[in-house]
């Protein structure tokens, strides 16, 4: 295919290789448009055993200098739970099976992590997971014997060969010539077991809950046919979606407050696949049809909630490691996730998006590369789960990191702009490289809980992020400038926002270096200056290849932001010995009502105004009242007498 077609078709390869500036850029900001909450938690990474140990309680200074780092650029969710070495985590004996290092058992400890968490980490929420495929690790006395391996042979073997459990490898180390056997070092380890750590730490331990309330329903179910090679399981769609319902409802039996995230797939290609001999070239089938994996999912899913009355997915989780290694690809990246128009050549198992796939390489239309998979997948949640269905978005795993710290930085910016836009509830990149620390600090430091909406006449070059404060007096803008080599002159112009005019500051991210932020003092960050008019306008000249936020604020604030009134208060109150709904703004549209064993026995449409809570025919005890508002899924707990 020609390459030159492809750029006529792509908006985002026009400009950002262009040697002269264009003569200007238009972003509008409008304060009261697409309002949306910006979670938390989309300020996140992946937990670096490296630094923060899981074997002993006691801190060393490098562990202390790395957790006072990560605060310090305002990370607010750390995933703990070491993403393939959870799969098979014994909470009791604190081992955990090793399926990139010969399938080893060595020991772990989430107690200790959760507790450096509590205790260490002010503003800090973690996640770890539940094990789906029934077995666990239970002893160690089976280890491949890797240290003599190397001694005698150099470090030649293949890491990924299941040599524990008596297995032998071949002279050159890269096969098995006997396989281990898994039932060797591994037990039993039901639903009920894997879900026994909740109670452990509420009850046992002691530990705040609120700190860990979102937990991955396993790591990468879709290929287990390969890291779970030793264990011989039947992988078929029908025998992974098992699996998730019999735990998700023991979770939810064993905490109604829990938050489950799933089905946290492993790659672009397992969106639509898995690695299942059983089924329809890897996609599963329903009566003979092949559907793409992340649709069968949540269609089956749907289907067992309905049925039990249980909630069985609060946070749809993907993981996604693109590959390409030029800077056009990687600018473009983010858009992969929301963009119906981008053509992305990296696109492969979306090919197979609606069950069959299309294998074409014609530019007419360029379907067959377009992914959009945050739209496709809130397509599916509405078919399947219907609207108001409250069930958010999630990637736990990616890798953005160039060997350039700007471009790495500008990635993960664009990454933490698209889910600001998209309503995203945690981001956490399982790889950390330099410039990642500069741009999380900058967005989340001195962004603002709202996201508003941002519209650029040249999105694929310069975007604009904007977020606004719950009382409605502060507005920043980040300016994500992807020009490889020209400054981009942008004029900028803010709706229903009274900006005081004026010098206001800028700060600006550019031509990093290494490892520059240390602190939230001391750090890489170019303080400047902007000149903004009564009406809102400002021209600015952005460096290429460039991160800056410009910061504004009104005497004259409009009314505080709704999302963020609705989401302080409680939602139910007791009065006069009945609960009543405070629902005065009329942004609370239902109530469904759970029993302590997470079944639904009730559902309440809600009116305008202040409406009791309909409890008759219910036994006294203990419930979760979950409530569908304009912004989501709320619960409260309550007690009838």
């Amino acid at each position: 295919m020609g390459k030159k077609n492809i750029l006529l078709k792509s908006a985002a390869c026009v400009g950002i290789f262009s040697v002269a500036a264009f003569s200007q850029i238009n972003i509008s900001v409008d304060a009261n448009a697409g309002i949306k909450k910006i979670s938390p938690y989309i300020y996140g990474r992946n937990i670096d055993n490296n630094y923060i140990s899981d074997t002993s309680l006691v801190s060393t200074d490098k562990e202390d200098a790395f957790i006072a780092q990560m605060l310090d650029a305002g990370i607010h969710m750390m995933r703990s739970n070491t993403g393939n070495n959870a799969t098979r985590y014994n909470w009791r004996k604190k081992l955990t099976v090793h399926p990139d290092w010969y399938n080893n058992v060595y020991t772990h400890d989430w107690d200790i992590t959760a507790k450096k968490v509590l205790d260490k980490m002010p503003g800090v929420d973690a996640m770890y997971a539940f094990q789906l495929n029934g077995y666990a690790a239970k002893t160690n006395e089976y280890n491949f014997a890797d240290w003599d391996w190397y001694v005698e042979h150099g470090s030649n073997a293949k890491q990924t060969l299941d040599l524990a459990g008596g297995g032998e490898v071949s002279a050159d180390g890269q096969t098995a010539i006997k396989e281990g056997d898994g039932l060797l070092y591994c037990e039993p380890w039901p639903a009920d077991s894997t879900v026994g750590i909740v109670p452990h730490w509420r009850d046992e331990l002691k530990y705040d809950m609120s700190r860990f309330q979102y937990w991955s329903m396993d790591n990468e179910m879709d290929i287990w046919k390969s890291s779970l090679s030793d264990l011989n399981l039947n992988i078929t769609g029908d025998f992974l979606v098992e699996r998730y319902i019999d735990v998700a409802k023991k979770a939810r039996a064993a905490w109604g407050d829990i938050k489950l995230t799933g089905p946290v797939v492993a790659n672009e290609w397992q969106w639509c696949h898995i690695a299942a001999t059983a089924e329809d070239n890897h996609r599963p089938t329903i009566d003979g049809k092949s559907y793409c994996w992340l649709e069968f999912f949540i269609k089956k899913v749907a289907e067992a909630e309905k049925a039990s009355g249980v909630r069985l997915l609060d946070v749809f989780d993907i993981h996604w490691y693109p590959t390409e290694k030029d800077y056009k690809n990687r600018i473009n990246w983010h858009r992969v996730l929301y963009d119906t128009t981008y053509y992305y050549e990296g696109g492969n198992g979306v090919r197979c998006a609606s069950g069959t796939c299309d294998w074409s390489n014609e530019i007419a239309g360029y379907k067959a590369y377009r992914s959009y998979i945050f739209v496709r997948i809130n397509q599916w949640l509405e078919k399947y789960f219907g609207k108001d269905h409250g069930i958010t978005l999630a990637i736990t795993e990616t890798d953005l990191n160039d060997s350039d710290p700007m471009v790495t930085a500008l990635t993960y910016a664009s990454f933490l702009g698209t889910m600001q836009d998209n309503g995203v509830e945690i981001f956490t990149p399982w790889s950390w490289g330099d410039g990642m620390y500069e741009t999380v600090h900058l967005f989340s430091r001195y962004g603002h809980p709202n996201r508003v909406e941002s519209v650029s006449s040249n999105d694929s070059l310069v975007s604009g992020y904007s977020s606004i404060s719950n009382a409605g007096d502060s507005l920043t803008v980040i300016f994500v400038n992807r020009a490889e080599s020209a400054a981009q002159n942008v004029e900028l112009s803010l709706k229903n926002f009274k900006v005081n005019p004026g010098e206001v500051t800028m700060l600006t991210l550019s031509e990093l270096k290494g490892e520059t932020f240390v602190s939230h003092t001391q750090n890489a960050l170019q303080k400047g200056s902007l000149q903004v008019s009564a009406d809102g306008k400002a021209s600015l000249s952005l460096k290429a290849k460039s991160i800056t936020a410009v910061m504004f604020a009104t005497n004259e604030p409009e009314a505080p932001i709704k999302t963020s009134k609705i989401l302080a208060e409680n939602i139910l109150n007791y009065k006069d010995g009945k609960w009543v709904v405070q629902n005065s703004s009329g942004q609370v549209f239902e109530a469904l009502i759970f029993n302590c064993l997470g079944k639904q026995v009730k559902t309440q449409k809600l009116n305008s105004g202040n409406v009791m809570l309909s409890t008759e025919n219910l036994n006294s005890g203990h419930y979760i009242v979950q409530f569908k508002t304009s912004e989501g899924m709320r619960m409260q707990k309550i007690t009838l007498h």
